[in-house]
């Protein structure tokens, strides 16, 4: 979840104005930059530190190096009633996606369901921004996507597939919806260089070095070593379907095929449905509420305080940072500091 080394705050305010900023400065069109500033400041709100505020670096690097277009002519290559088949001209992920998730909503809208799959753009960033926007438009929500080779097949020692995220979501009447977002792997590639950031070792058993020994150091989990997948052999099932919705489903690249860069990624599967092809809205929100309130009433285990729905842990975070602001570790503020210089743009004041 948040970043724990942190010592400064900013409001978001501040941050999304300065954001937006910068991508204009590299030749981002504002509508896009606008988006692409909102869906990082939304992730850092969420106490998603790892596809917050800290990519700005990256995707400017990014554009820098010619992995990113700032002006793309993504344009639709297949189309039926409840599909389409996008060809995003390595143009930034996040504007991309967006197009995707208007044309999902519509298509649900008129067919009751909807599937768009994307290829050739950069990074999407947080999934659960897009099955969010689906889920406020009263439709269940699915995205995946796969990125560049992190993490060791079940069994395996070197880089195979992605960290290959996926993300489900839910309406819930009257309340915050249900969003599942989460990495494939044992934790996201971001988190990884976080924790070398913050001096902190990774937890037991979830990360290899370059021979393929067990280690808790991030550092030599990026330099050439590899993650491995969540919940064993369970979670290496689930990033190999992530890993072909994304790639051969689509005509997208392999994770192995896509270049290690933050602001780079492979493919991109979004789905859309309407409850209503199934049951009547009320019958529907009345028996989702009744699900969560049976799985709310459990019996606690010893040491926990209630159950938590996902999404609603970042959910609090988001109320709390409105209130109190981001806080940024001092690395990522230098980082963005000379990004800042770079472009000659000011940089937020921090909130005393």
């Amino acid at each position: 979840m948040s970043v724990k080394m942190t010592n400064e705050r900013y409001s978001h305010i501040d941050l999304l104005k300065f954001a937006i900023e910068c991508f204009i400065r590299v030749g981002v069109p504002r509508d896009d930059a606008r988006l692409i500033a909102d869906h990082l400041v939304s992730a850092s709100l969420r106490g998603v530190d790892s596809h917050g505020v800290l990519r700005i670096p990256d995707y400017i690097d990014g554009v820098e190096r010619g992995y990113v277009k700032v002006n793309p002519r993504p344009r639709i290559l297949k189309e039926t009633p409840i599909s389409a088949l996008m060809d995003g001209d390595r143009g930034f992920g996040i504007p991309i996606a967006m197009k995707a998730v208007e044309l999902a909503i519509a298509k649900a809208r008129s067919s009751g369901m909807a599937i768009i799959g994307v290829k050739n753009l950069g990074h999407v960033g947080m999934l659960a921004y897009y099955t969010k926007k689906l889920v406020e438009e009263n439709l269940l929500g699915f995205a995946c996507a796969n990125c560049a080779a992190m993490v060791a097949p079940w069994g395996g020692s070197e880089r195979i597939l992605g960290t290959n995220p996926i993300s489900i979501g839910i309406p819930v009447p009257g309340g915050n919806p249900i969003i599942v977002d989460m990495a494939t792997s044992a934790i996201a590639s971001a988190k990884v260089l976080i924790a070398l950031k913050e001096g902190k070792e990774l937890q037991p058993n979830i990360a290899l070095d370059r021979d393929g020994r067990p280690t808790r150091d991030p550092k030599a989990v990026l330099e050439e070593g590899t993650l491995l997948p969540f919940g064993g052999h369970k979670g290496y099932a689930i990033s190999l379907v992530v890993e072909i919705l994304s790639s051969a489903l689509i005509g997208g690249p392999t994770s192995k095929e896509v270049p290690f860069h933050e602001s780079t990624q492979g493919g991109f599967l979004l789905a859309a449905l309407d409850p209503l092809i199934f049951r009547d809205k009320d019958e529907f929100e009345k028996d989702v509420l009744r699900v969560i309130d049976i799985v709310k009433n459990c019996r606690l285990r010893e040491g926990f305080s209630e159950i938590l729905i996902p999404g609603e842990l970042e959910d609090r975070e988001y109320e709390l940072r409105i209130r109190r602001g981001i806080p940024i570790d001092l690395e990522t503020v230098k980082s963005l500091k000379a990004v800042a210089e770079k472009l000659g743009v000011p940089f937020p004041n921090k909130i005393s």
